[in-house]
């Protein structure tokens, strides 16, 4: 991480020629408005010595009348009066010196002095690319219209550690009229950030990667169960044994082609709803809601339909077949298909009850539960109703169950 810490001073009377000091703020430009309302208009420039990054600058601005001490200037407007600005370029905020000063200030005896502090931030996107198995980053947003996005590449979107309330809430249970207590609410802490696959793996990803087989299926790959994925011997022993996989699994295969630089794996149930969630609440993607401040459509009581569910998700009362992926809306974050399509794998066994404890990063049980070696999956399908497309839904199926409707999505986890 880099961190900086240069100021440009300009001595005015509101309309002043500029200098800066080394290379991360300069051209400072104060330009007073006219007829004179005590607004300061000041331009500057942010630069940034470290060229393929993404740069977060922390903003103070100062003022000093004749020789005294600084002071702070406090009322501002415009890009940076929040004292944090995103990305290199030139930037301009409004100062209200009369706010700040009174009206009987004198402009010809001001200068005014800005510090920013730098820091780089993470890629927001990780960019696997199938012909190369190289990796690059990218903190521009992909379009669903481009089908290397699907086909050739595999993005991953960052998710920055936190804690969310995991489970469901008062309001879905009585809408939806159940009383299962596998979904209770707990606070739920991730500790550090991970990456998650903005798509489901489609069946062209997954060709290329299995065996460099070359399809165009930008649909998600069906029909292959958890041993399929992370393989039959070392692979099925999350959590005991960790990330490892089985070197002819399909992730096996995956680190292998790309020098085992990256974990690539299934998400943990809780990654799976924190990146569901986007930091958001509610039952579908959190942020549609009714003028009563529910999270989820009342249509004539029927809740085997949903209009908010409708922009995300394709299932059973709306076009309840597979469809590529990346159609429909995706979440805050950019997820695209958290809601139905297929329903995707996650690593944990199946526990029953997760309790109301607050955990941090939670893996599930140790070991299987029962008899019949259930593995989490998540999101709802084509062929089910809304309820089992929520966010808090959990559900889960035979390890060994390979049925059309069973995808997954990949998260990169940061060792």
């Amino acid at each position: 991480m880099t961190m900086k810490s240069l100021a440009a001073i300009t001595g005015l009377s509101f309309v002043i020629a500029s200098f800066a000091l080394g290379n991360v703020v300069s051209n400072v430009k104060c330009t007073q408005r006219w007829p004179w309302n005590g607004k300061v208009d000041i331009d500057y420039t942010l630069t940034s010595e470290n060229t393929g990054t993404m740069s977060k600058f922390l903003l103070s601005f100062y003022g000093q009348i004749g020789d005294g001490s600084s002071f702070p200037l406090k009322t501002l407007s415009g890009e940076g009066a929040d004292h944090i600005v995103v990305g290199t370029g030139t930037r301009r905020v409004t100062w209200d010196a009369y706010s700040d000063l009174g009206a009987t200030v004198d402009a010809a005896d001001v200068k005014v002095a800005i510090v920013a502090r730098e820091t780089i931030l993470p890629p927001t996107y990780m960019v696997l690319d199938l012909n190369t198995y190289e990796m690059s980053n990218s903190y521009v947003d992909p379009s669903p219209d481009d089908l290397a996005t699907k086909r050739t590449q595999i993005w991953f979107r960052r998710v920055e550690a936190g804690t969310f309330m995991m489970g469901s809430s008062t309001e879905d249970k009585e809408y939806f009229r159940f009383s299962s207590n596998n979904e209770d609410q707990h606070l739920v802490t991730i500790s550090k950030p991970f990456y998650i696959a903005i798509y489901e793996t489609t069946e062209a990803q997954f060709r290329k990667i299995d065996s460099e087989t070359v399809v165009t299926s930008t649909k998600p790959i069906t029909g292959n169960d958890y041993s399929d994925i992370r393989g039959e011997n070392v692979g099925t022993n999350w959590p005991a044994m960790g990330y490892a996989v089985d070197s002819g699994s399909f992730l096996g295969k995956l680190r292998s082609k790309t020098g085992h630089r990256y974990v690539f794996d299934l998400p943990t149930e809780a990654q799976w709803e924190l990146s569901c969630r986007s930091n958001g609440d509610g039952t579908f993607i959190g942020d549609l809601q009714w003028n009563d401040g529910s999270s989820y459509s009342k249509i004539d009581d029927d809740k085997t339909k949903d209009a908010n569910l409708n922009e995300l998700a394709w299932y059973k009362n709306h076009e309840s077949t597979i469809h590529n992926v990346g159609l429909l809306k995706p979440n805050k974050i950019g997820l695209y298909d958290m809601h139905g399509n297929v329903w995707e794998w996650c690593l944990d066994w199946m526990k029953d009850k997760l309790g109301t404890s607050s955990v941090t990063d939670p893996t599930g049980p140790l070991h299987q539960i029962s008899s019949k070696l259930l593995r989490i999956r998540r999101g709802g399908a084509n062929g089910n109703e809304p309820m089992d497309c929520r966010m808090a839904r959990r559900n889960s199926a035979m390890a060994g169950s390979t049925h059309a409707d069973y995808g997954f999505r990949m998260v990169i986890i940061e060792q």
